[in-house]
């Protein structure tokens, strides 16, 4: 007993004496100190600042005061003076489409205002003109859009084929809705889809008619038009890889350091994977694989292994629902404003059968595999509770994407079960309106993204921008978090604004906490990976209202900076 005594005395010395010994040490990169700022770790439930960073090998290696840090670098160290600046842990996107980014910066931009100008159907007819102009396309070649929006235009209506025709009937042309989940093809496109007019309605999706109840109106919904997606996808592999590194970099100039690609097809899965092989990925990439698609076992077994050159598969995508903002949420009241040939009594459908979840969330459980289910309305949010505790799935980090439209009951539900909401807070600037006003009403609209109930019922929600649905734009996220505050001015659910702090922890600890990567980033720790961003201004401090406006001076990864500038 006294030898087991003393043997386990020797264990713990030797564990103190590594702890004491700098992490750089016996290696030879040369190491970085940052101090000179307001340094915010990210630690604990309330702010905790130190005076410096020390950096080497791509790893945080001491914070603390600046001698503290300043000896654990070493007489040969690199100091960087943050000049009165803010860092904090570089920003996770909990949830968004990375190589989607890449691919819509250089469709037509569609956006509305305040992201672009098209505000009618003229307009957007006038910019889709514009861009086949501008790029000089050969006559014949198909035309792809993006970001067109509904809601926004003056004729509150979603574009024809007629409409797109009358742009150009001799080539195809292809508009994809704002949210992702709706498109507009006119005839040719159409024609090129193979969608005619006996073309049945998919699972999951629907093929809006002309007044004869037969013809394409061009308007495809959720399956139907993600169906023929592959359309959108770049046409050699060096055009998908550049793809995805413009998304990275477009994400890094937000302070992004660890992006995600939520909803990889077998389609997409190739560009992402040669990326990673040619070492050209800026951020660590987190992919979630298409559940319903067919995957070969040899993808499928990546799904939990660790980084492989700054990707991994975190997980498999279930798609329950559709969008708040395209109507197309499945929820359990109707619509207070049905899209066009729909019932007073419409509200939303499911995106799979339920044969078809309950297969997929049963190959999730028998694989171990973590399950991010994308819900909007609270009838999916409801199947996916359901789901989750029938199939022995409790206590595994399941994530609620976007989680929109959800009751108090639910969220209690979700926190008995370890269901954890990244919620779509962004929605409240950019369609709050339209969701107290047409999708939702009042009640629910004031409802939407309830950080603070989440946050109430002992839940660890993250937030996140969807992109390229909303740009990936992190302090406006912040800003919509903290202010709530919608295109006309109101505020929508004011009882369910967070502090900047709370928004903050959302996009670094939390975020970081819900892909099980707390241990190597999310807060600003000895030993964890030096993923940084340096702010102009203090979210802390500044006035809430202009929490968007703070600008991104530099992003660092691994102790390298791949945007902007500390000079």
């Amino acid at each position: 007993m006294r030898a087991l005594r003393h043997r386990l005395i020797a264990i713990f010395a030797l564990v103190i004496a590594a702890m004491a010994t700098p992490a750089h040490a016996g290696s030879e990169c040369a190491a970085t100190l940052y101090t000179g700022g307001t340094i915010i770790t990210m630690r604990g439930e309330s702010p905790e600042t130190v005076e410096a960073v020390a950096v080497c090998g791509g790893r945080i290696i001491a914070t603390g005061t600046r001698n503290e840090t300043a000896a654990a670098a070493g007489e040969d160290a690199t100091v960087i003076d943050l000049a009165g600046r803010t860092m904090l842990p570089g920003f996770i996107d909990a949830h968004g489409h990375v190589s989607g980014q890449g691919q819509v910066a250089v469709m037509a931009g569609l956006a509305a205002p305040p992201l672009g100008t098209v505000d009618s159907i003229a307009a957007l007819q006038a910019a889709l003109g514009a861009y086949i102009a501008d790029n000089g396309l050969p006559p014949g070649a198909p035309v792809i859009g993006f970001g067109y929006d509904d809601s926004q235009l003056a004729e509150n209506r979603h574009p024809t084929r007629h409409d797109l025709d009358a742009v150009a009937a001799n080539r195809p042309i292809l508009i994809t809705h704002t949210s992702g989940h709706l498109a507009v093809m006119n005839t040719a496109m159409l024609a090129l889809a193979g969608i005619k007019a006996d073309t049945p309605d998919p699972d999951g999706g629907i093929i809006r008619r002309e007044a004869d109840g037969r013809t394409p109106d061009g308007v495809l919904e959720e399956s139907a038009f993600f169906r023929a997606a592959a359309l959108l996808q770049p046409s050699d592999m060096d055009r998908a890889v550049d793809a995805v590194v413009r998304g990275e970099r477009i994400y890094a100039g937000y302070g992004v350091t660890t992006a995600q690609d939520g909803r990889v097809t077998p389609e997409a899965w190739p560009a992402l994977a040669e990326a990673a092989r040619r070492g050209v990925l800026m951020l660590d990439t987190v992919v979630l694989i298409a559940g319903e698609r067919q995957w070969d076992a040899a993808t499928e077994a990546m799904v939990g292994q660790p980084y492989r050159d700054r990707l991994r598969i975190a997980g498999m995508k279930l798609s329950l629902d559709g969008s708040p903002q395209g109507r197309t949420a499945w929820l359990a009241d109707p619509v207070p404003v049905p899209p066009p040939g729909k019932d007073s009594d419409y509200h939303g459908y499911p995106a799979y059968t339920p044969e078809l979840l309950d297969m997929l969330m049963a190959k999730a459980a028998a694989n171990g595999w973590q399950v991010f289910a994308h819900v909007n309305g609270d009838a999916a949010a409801q199947a996916l509770i359901d789901g989750v505790r029938s199939h022995g799935l409790a206590g595994r980090r399941t994530i609620a994407i976007h989680n929109q439209v959800v009751t108090p009951e639910q969220l209690a539900e979700q926190a008995e079960l370890d269901i954890q909401p990244s919620f779509f807070v962004s929605h409240t600037y950019f369609w709050g309106d339209w969701h107290r006003e047409v999708a939702l009403g009042p009640k629910r609209a004031d409802f939407i993204s309830p950080l603070a109930s989440g946050l109430a019922a002992g839940l660890t929600p993250s937030i996140h921008n969807d992109s390229p649905v909303t740009p990936p734009d992190m302090m406006r996220l912040i800003w919509s978090a903290v202010n709530r505050r919608t295109q006309s001015g109101d505020i929508l659910g004011p009882a369910e604004r967070v502090s900047p702090y709370a928004a903050l922890k959302m996009i670094t600890a939390n975020a970081a906490w819900q892909i099980h990567e707390e241990g190597d980033k999310g807060t600003i720790e000895t030993g964890k990976r030096a993923d940084l961003v340096v702010l102009d201004t203090n979210p802390l401090t500044d006035d809430p209202v202009h929490l968007h406006e703070i600008g991104i001076v530099a992003t660092i990864k691994d102790g390298v900076i791949i945007h902007g500038s500390l000079e």
